[in-house]
């Protein structure tokens, strides 16, 4: 006699969407958590409650979910190997991040591989081997397709830095705040209405959250925009292009960069056409590198611990406990770019 009362382990994969086999978001769905916890539960995890973990495999026993050959491999495979997905390699942001995972890297004997992927039309096959041969990954945010940090950390241990996911771990300072933060000090310190944002807001997380924070701090003061973005990458280079952007227009009473690179560019080319710094216009940046000290006049900027963010990554991805979000603290350095007068006092803790 035939019943139809259950269906077998084969019937129900089937029957769930008409896929060959359930994915780890199908998964994630019918219990009602992240792709991270799905992924902590089949490696049996320790940190996931008993209800949270019966409810996850309830729905894989339900659905007829197999963890990836990837999953297995990351899980049982140690290599001594960590992994780092940057979009590139060049520059002292993201060579000061690179030292920071370096240091707990050496601590526990593990080496590194690095990963630029800004070159490469296989970025993501990339990764995926890479993924392979290391036992954790950090990937900077908006270096990969969320889909893909999703796929990724339902196999192994993955952080992302300076960026933010719904299935990894993130370590990140707050951008935004600190943006809104540097930029009311340019309007009611200084008491200009013209400014400028440099950087292109959609470039990566990074810089999308600092112009949401320039925006911010002009919205609470009334105040628009001195015209469009000036639209740039974020090195020297580019910022010797926007000095002469604004040179052969309308210069504003501010320029806010997106990061130090690009004001050291506009520091170093527009006395050149003939426009004084801060007389004319301000100029800040963002990160506070070794250069922000020297230039000249020395650059008013926000400090972020880059190397502490690349350690915080590196533990998390090698086994330590990570809250889903690790924020760490800013801070805003004044010096005599923004129209300030040289004062070592004057940095705001």
């Amino acid at each position: 006699m035939t019943t139809h009362d259950a269906q077998t382990p084969r019937s129900r994969t089937r029957s769930h969407g008409g896929s060959s086999r359930p994915t780890i978001r199908d998964i994630a769905r019918a219990a009602g958590v992240s792709v991270a916890t799905v992924s902590r539960v089949t490696h049996d995890d320790p940190r996931v409650a008993g209800e949270t973990k019966d409810r996850v495999r309830e729905a894989i026993d339900r659905l007829g979910y197999t963890p990836s050959s990837l999953g297995r491999a990351l899980s049982y495979q140690r290599t001594n190997t960590l992994g780092i997905v940057l979009p590139g390699l060049g520059g002292p942001y993201f060579a000061a991040l690179i030292e920071g995972a370096e240091s707990v890297a050496v601590e526990r004997g593990v080496a590194i591989n690095v990963l630029g992927t800004h070159l490469r039309p296989d970025a993501v096959a990339s990764v995926r081997q890479l993924a392979e041969r290391t036992d954790g990954l950090i990937i900077a945010g908006g270096t990969v397709p969320d889909a893909e940090i999703a796929r990724l950390a339902a196999a192994g241990r993955v952080v992302v830095v300076a960026g933010e996911s719904d299935d990894a771990p993130a370590v990140l300072t707050d951008g935004r705040s600190a943006a809104a933060e540097l930029t009311r000090h340019l309007i009611e310190v200084h008491g200009h209405r013209r400014l400028s944002f440099v950087g292109e807001p959609a470039g990566s997380p990074d810089t999308t959250l600092r112009y949401e924070g320039f925006r911010d701090a002009l919205r609470e003061a009334r105040l628009d925009e001195a015209g469009e973005p000036l639209r740039y990458g974020l090195d020297v280079r580019s910022g010797a292009l926007a000095a002469r952007q604004v040179h052969e227009s309308a210069l504003p009473d501010a320029l806010v960069c997106a990061n130090d690179e690009l004001a050291i560019g506009l520091l170093a080319t527009l006395p050149g056409l003939g426009h004084r710094i801060p007389q004319d216009v301000a100029i800040t940046g963002f990160d506070d590198q070794s250069l922000a000290e020297i230039a000249s006049p020395r650059l008013t900027t926000v400090h972020q611990p880059v190397a502490e963010l690349g350690a915080r990554a590196a533990a998390g991805a090698l086994g330590e406990t990570l809250d889903p979000r690790t924020v760490l603290p800013t801070r805003l350095v004044i010096r005599e770019s923004c129209g300030c007068a040289a004062d070592p006092e004057a940095i705001t803790d």
